[in-house]
């Protein structure tokens, strides 16, 4: 049974279609399934908002973390794809000095994880070439798609782009997590950046919790009114899988409209206040809040210098991407 079940999967080409149909189309849904199992919308907009604690992290001046996304990124460019792994393991320490809770952990593991996955799986399928050695070719019935089938050359060419992938999103969530949106506008314009790059990026890093904000309020205002959107129990059960894509497309509208509207009057509100408050007006803003130096930072501008210096030898070694 199991060698007739093996013959037709892989040397019919009708079994090998379905297999390139489940490689191309159902693994690759795995990552928004984990996203909306051990994530969701609540989650999401949770973890991509500020959150005001007291630790060493929280207490660095904002400028050193707002370079530190856009130092890491480029180390990360600059090194080849093994010491890029290195340097994500280096940037897991400001999380461990963060000390999140198991929840917390588990998100952002989810955030971070699943678009280096889902990166690997997508260079596996597309990042090929003729010569590579495929570990599933597809039939000519899956010609449409574009690819040859899932290459390991380009599982292993998507592990290198996961790296740098784990790194900045690394970085990156450090900031959001632990800088005011009024400090970042601070640190770019101490940093001699424009002031409406550091309002674009304190509006950037806002925008996504408000607007899930805003979303997760229409849904449950839209259940009280009777609507139903609750998931399937079992992913087996395809008639309530069915059944849940045509509630959610039906819902497309309801939802999407409120939130539309709702953000645009967000913007109109939030130029207003800019206005009023004379943004742009000088060169230099002035602030009541005056952030002085510490150790902590001078400990974090040393570990970046010793960063740096490593990075540079690997290049000058031959360990570099170039």
């Amino acid at each position: 049974m199991l060698s007739a079940i093996d013959h037709w999967l892989f040397h019919e080409i009708a079994g090998q279609t379905v297999v390139a149909y489940l490689i191309t189309f159902v693994v690759p849904l795995f990552g928004p399934a984990l996203f909306m199992k051990f994530v969701g919308i609540a989650g999401l907009r949770n973890v991509l908002s500020y959150e005001a604690n007291d630790t060493v992290v929280h207490r660095l001046d904002p400028r050193i973390k707002l370079l530190y996304p856009v130092f890491i990124g480029v180390c990360s460019v600059l090194l080849s794809w093994q010491w890029t792994y290195l340097l994500f393991l280096l940037t897991l320490v400001p999380w461990v000095l963060l000390r999140p809770s198991l929840v917390r952990v588990r998100i952002l593991a989810v955030l971070v994880v699943t678009p280096a996955l889902l990166s690997i799986w997508s260079q596996g399928l597309y990042a090929t070439t003729p010569r590579d050695k495929l570990l599933f070719a597809f039939p000519v019935t899956m010609a449409w798609v574009g690819t040859a089938g899932l290459s390991h050359a380009g599982l292993v060419y998507g592990a290198h782009q996961a790296a740098r992938i784990l790194v900045t999103s690394s970085a990156a969530l450090i900031v959001v997590f632990t800088t005011q949106p009024s400090d970042v506008v601070w640190a770019t314009s101490r940093l001699l950046a424009p002031q409406r790059l550091g309002l674009a990026i304190s509006v950037g890093v806002r925008f996504l919790p408000t607007v899930f904000e805003r979303l997760n309020a229409v849904m449950r205002a839209a259940e009280v009114r009777g609507y139903d959107f609750s998931r399937p129990e079992r992913w087996w059960k395809l008639r309530q899988i069915w059944d849940y894509g045509k509630r959610m497309v039906r819902a497309l509208p309801l939802i999407t409209v409120p939130v539309l509207v709702g953000s645009l009057r967000g913007c109109y509100q939030m130029a207003l206040v800019a206005d009023s408050r004379a943004f742009n007006v000088n060169k230099r803003r002035s602030t009541l809040r005056v952030i002085q130096r510490t150790a902590a930072d001078r400990v974090a501008l040393a570990l970046g210098g010793g960063i740096a210096a490593g990075v540079a030898i690997l290049v000058a070694i031959g360990q570099g991407r170039f």
